[in-house]
């Protein structure tokens, strides 16, 4: 079983320092070359005709990793300005924009399972590769989403990212209107409540009872500062994206699918 606790409408604000954490990365992905995806075919250039415009957001068509091979209409970008780092990967179509972001070694890969999930429901998504400034990669992602017509946009992170992720809700640009962060680091938080900026989107923290990085005491340090969030605890150890593939997948997937309908549940509903 699992528990939860409802949201409170209650004023909330975070601050974050970027550390490293321990977890391990996504591992010993080969790069493929992307299929042609709408947005390739649209602009008829490849990687070596140079940089494409995507409305707004311009980018350079870039290798898609292999755990997207065959995913009709998977398309990799490297951003402006980037130097091989800071890869997005972006699939499916439509308003309902999500970006995942990995934990702290993590790659795009790392959500795959999830992002190809979402896409195939009628979600518009982005997942990436870290680059050097980690909350650029975030920002990065959601414009590129933005770009290509979403018209709301939730962010999903692992660890460290979901940890970025809270902490980036005090600037006031590119704000999302839902954030879940799956197995949030407390150590890394520096959260407080009621300062600053308020943010009144959805929130979703998600985890482990046991988790060595993020058991459910950590988990609910974090919700402290963040009382409008739900929270949802699993049984077991398992972390970030890899709760989705164990055991409790499914609670954890109904848990984020909640969270999602709630996030962009037409107004007044």
């Amino acid at each position: 079983m699992f528990k939860r606790e409802p949201r409170r409408a209650l004023a909330m604000t975070a601050v974050l320092f970027l550390a490293l954490t321990s977890a391990t990365a996504c591992a010993g992905r080969d790069a493929v070359t992307a299929p042609q995806g709408s947005a390739m075919a649209e602009n008829r250039r490849s990687t070596e005709e140079g940089t494409i415009a995507v409305r707004e957001f311009s980018a350079t068509p870039d290798r898609l990793p292999s755990c997207f091979h065959g995913v009709g209409g998977a398309t990799a970008y490297r951003p402006p300005g980037s130097s091989g780092d800071g890869r997005l990967v972006t699939l499916g179509t439509g308003p309902r924009g999500v970006v995942f972001a990995p934990i702290s070694w993590g790659d795009a890969c790392e959500w795959a399972a999830e992002a190809k999930r979402l896409a195939a429901g009628g979600y518009h998504v982005v997942t990436f590769d870290w680059g050097g400034d980690r909350r650029r990669t975030v920002s990065e992602a959601t414009r590129l989403l933005r770009s290509r017509g979403a018209t709301n946009v939730a962010w999903v992170g692992g660890c460290m990212g979901g940890t970025l992720m809270l902490g980036m809700l005090t600037d006031r640009t590119d704000r999302p209107a839902g954030v879940a962060g799956i197995s949030p680091l407390a150590s890394l938080g520096g959260y407080s409540a009621g300062k600053g900026t308020s943010y009144d989107g959805e929130l979703l923290l998600l985890g482990t009872a046991d988790d060595p990085l993020s058991d459910e005491g950590r988990l609910r340090e974090v919700a402290h500062s963040f009382p409008e969030a739900e929270v949802t605890v699993l049984p077991g150890t398992l972390h970030a994206a890899e709760i989705f593939a164990g055991p409790h997948g499914a609670a954890a997937r109904r848990s984020l699918d909640g969270f999602l309908d709630r996030t962009f549940a037409p107004a007044g509903s």
